[in-house]
């Protein structure tokens, strides 16, 4: 009888979930947000951090009006269903340096800091801008969004769709729009 190779184990690929997606996994009010988080939070590559998991719970128990002991119970069926990442002073301080690159808030870039540490290479956020590929390893993907399946390209920092909307306009047009925002100040 011959001996049969062993199969390579295939790793699914490391994606890493914001307290943002996460939260809709309790949505009362969006069936269709709430099944995408749930998704996600159930993937096998699936990792948060403890910053993520203290975002939940201050979130569930102050906007949700969450009972404590659900809180809780909920918070910790997410961290065994989740890998988690610990938060250590260098993630701290490599989010800094991410603020200085990206212009991202400073609890933003210790989620991106975060997910680059753990080996994710796909950052499921809300918050941050859809598309944009941190270092060439991390992707930031919105999965609420119509395209979330396909990358908008890199982000320009100092660009908005409201400034590119604008942009877009006529120059008398587009001047004449920014003064009368500014006289209504």
């Amino acid at each position: 009888m011959r001996a049969e190779a062993a199969r390579p184990r295939v790793r699914a690929p490391r994606i890493f979930l914001d307290s943002n997606v996460l939260l809709y996994a309790y949505s009362e009010t969006d069936p269709d947000k709430r099944a995408r988080a749930r998704t996600l939070a159930d993937d096998p590559g699936a990792i948060i951090s403890t910053q993520v998991l203290s975002e939940f719970a201050n979130v569930v128990l102050r906007k949700f009006g969450m009972p404590v002991s659900e809180a809780r119970r909920r918070t910790a069926e997410l961290a065994a269903r989740c890998e988690v990442f610990t938060v250590t002073p260098a993630t701290v301080i490599e989010a800094f340096l991410i603020r200085e690159r990206f212009g991202f808030g400073f609890f933003d870039s210790q989620i991106v800091a975060s997910a680059l540490a753990s080996g994710a290479t796909t950052l499921y956020s809300e918050d941050l801008h859809h598309g944009q590929t941190i270092d060439g390893i991390l992707r930031i993907v919105s999965p609420f969004a119509p395209t979330a399946r396909r990358p908008r390209g890199v982000y320009r920092a100092g660009r908005s769709a409201r400034t590119d909307a604008l942009s877009k306009l006529t120059p008398t047009l587009a001047a004449r729009r920014r003064r009368t925002r500014l006289s209504v100040k």
